[in-house]
């Protein structure tokens, strides 16, 4: 009996010791200062961070600072909201470039200090911000592009092919702002060609202040052999108003004077060929995310001209991605094009005013 006692008293201590490690060791740690948690000071691929007044840490790319928020990337929750009330501090891993409204640009890492915002350390009246973008030295950092192709292949007693493309490109710095894009759209059935247009345009735009653009160039090219059109080139300059700049919405409206020259394809006995007259350019662009899975996009561009050349040419593209994947979407697109007075051919046809296409495809982001 004393023999089975021991040995119950040993396997009560062995058991125990661990249990009482356990406790103390718990109770020493829950009696230190918990750790103050702040973002790695050397980041190799350059983070903003945010720290909301909770104490908890968004991490992104910073795309822009608004009178009442700040709005931020983040590769887990998207594109997010942050009002400044609820921010405690900001710093940006890379080096920003700042517009002021007097038009001085200011370089340097920003940062947020007792509510106040810091650019390179030194501080800056909120204010007098009108833009920031990225100070990368890489060009490709500065570029966007949307690639989109819709086809369609229809055999049996109709022999059918038509192939869609748009290609859009856009180039942003603090003060300048790019476009470039391509749309052309392609048709044969039976062998013969039924729809062979093709336009391209690319428009330059220096910020003046806040709301404000000059658009020192606006160039376009177009092509229709059905509308009669051999080649048409526009060129023009002007100005325009940034109703809406922000992640979620671009919305802008420009207008300027301008000159047409058009080769048409074939024209009556004793017509011009060749047609140059001014023109009066007038366009806006919209862009919206609707949600977080679904943008939609408006283009619409008028041309007014001297009846010789068509009077007005109005171009209207309109799209509709729903989110496949974080690059590709499924786009949804219609297109109208119409010229008032359509030039008749020598044996007096007139082309249709107005050509319409509709179009489901796919889009990459770039």
């Amino acid at each position: 009996m004393m023999k089975k006692a021991a040995v119950l008293a040993a396997s009560f201590v062995v058991t125990g010791l661990p249990v009482c490690a356990y406790a103390e060791q718990t109770f020493d740690s829950a009696a230190k200062p918990p750790e103050v948690w702040t973002p790695p000071l050397f980041d190799v691929q350059q983070w903003d961070w945010i720290q909301v007044d909770t104490g908890e840490w968004v991490k992104g790319r910073l795309k822009v600072l608004l009178d009442e928020s700040v709005e931020i990337d983040s590769d887990h929750f998207d594109l997010i909201s942050i009002d400044w009330e609820d921010v405690a501090y900001i710093r940006t891993g890379r080096v920003m470039s700042v517009l002021m409204e007097g038009g001085d640009i200011i370089l340097g890492r920003l940062t947020t200090e007792s509510g106040k915002l810091m650019i390179g350390g030194e501080p800056v009246e909120f204010e007098q911000v009108v833009g920031i973008a990225s100070a990368s030295p890489r060009e490709f950092d500065l570029w966007t592009a949307d690639v989109s192709v819709g086809l369609n292949f229809r055999s049996g007693n109709v022999e059918q092919k038509d192939l869609n493309t748009k290609v859009s490109l856009k180039r942003r710095t603090v003060k300048n702002s790019t476009r470039m894009s391509y749309t052309g759209n392609y048709s044969e059935s039976s062998s013969e060609q039924i729809a062979n247009n093709h336009s391209a345009e690319v428009t330059h735009d220096y910020r003046v202040s806040n709301r404000w653009f000059f658009r020192p160039v606006q160039a376009q090219y177009y092509r229709d052999p059905f509308q009669n059109r051999a080649a048409e080139w526009t060129l023009g300059f002007g100005g325009g108003y940034q109703i809406f700049d922000t992640p979620k919405l671009d919305w802008l409206v420009a207008a300027g004077p301008g000159y047409q020259r058009t080769e048409y394809v074939d024209v009556a006995p004793g017509e011009d060929r060749t047609i140059a007259t001014p023109a009066l350019l007038l366009s806006s662009f919209y862009d919206q995310e609707l949600t977080d899975n679904i943008d939609i996009l408006f283009e619409y561009q008028v041309t007014l001209t001297e009846t010789k050349g068509g009077r007005a040419k109005h171009d209207f593209y309109t799209a509709l991605d729903v989110d496949l994947t974080s690059r590709l979407d499924l786009r949804i697109a219609g297109s109208w094009k119409r010229i008032e007075s359509p030039q008749p051919d020598s044996n007096g046809i007139t082309p249709e005013k107005d050509d319409f296409t509709a179009t489901l495809g796919l889009n990459l982001e770039i």
